[in-house]
């Protein structure tokens, strides 16, 4: 089996910039309402997955979603899709001494979902799909979709300062009447970034990688 590389956001990232969005609203409400009994030092409960990354300066683009379909983030927050977290994982919580707190998921087979587009970033373009989807009932469909294991490692500082890392790497299968049916391609993204007040810090060339590989046998 060898793998051919289809995009790789190491190279010309002059041109090439991913987008990650984390759920670090659902991080902080963890905290203030554990579901779950302290063992060994942490707490148990669930973390809403939904991630999405994509690029700039493709043609055409690539919005990657982990947790749902672009129709899942849509119906799971309608006013503010690009907050949605339609999945769901399960959560580590580890307070620490300095009043700070750890979230840690390493969770299989989440979902992912594919999608090609002309719009410029998954922000507007999860915004338009989900406007045309309310209006129309039809959402893109994924050119491949599949399942990733999916790592997050948070550190929520104080409720304005979060530390926030988490990736996805997995399979995707190209999906039927997209001309992609027949095609596998490995899949890997992460983002290793700061939140202050709710808004990421810095360019998402720097602090987002994305990757996809067909894999031919």
């Amino acid at each position: 089996m060898r793998e051919r590389c289809v995009l790789n956001s190491a190279a010309s990232t002059g041109k090439r910039m991913a987008v990650a969005v984390g759920a670090a609203v659902a991080l902080l409400a963890v905290l203030i309402a554990p579901a779950g009994a302290a063992s060994q030092g942490f707490i148990r409960d669930e973390l809403p997955v939904g991630f999405f990354y994509g690029t700039f300066g493709e043609s055409p683009n690539v919005v990657l979603l982990a947790g749902g379909t672009v129709e899942e983030f849509c119906e799971d927050n309608p006013e503010a899709p690009f907050g949605a977290a339609p999945g769901v994982a399960p959560l580590r919580v580890f307070p620490r001494s300095d009043g700070s707190t750890d979230l840690k998921v390493n969770a299989k087979d989440q979902p992912i979902n594919l999608y090609l587009t002309d719009i410029e970033g998954a922000p507007p373009w999860v915004g338009q799909a989900c406007a045309e989807f309310f209006a129309t009932g039809v959402a893109p469909q994924p050119f491949a979709s599949g399942t990733a294991d999916l790592k997050v490692r948070t550190t929520v500082v104080n409720p304005d300062l979060v530390d926030v890392f988490n990736s996805v790497n997995g399979i995707a299968f190209g999906t039927e009447g997209t001309g992609f049916e027949g095609k596998t391609y490995r899949v890997k993204a992460q983002a290793d970034l700061v939140v202050e007040n709710g808004v990421p810090v810095g360019d998402p060339a720097d602090f987002v990688g994305f990757s996809m590989q067909e894999i031919r046998r």
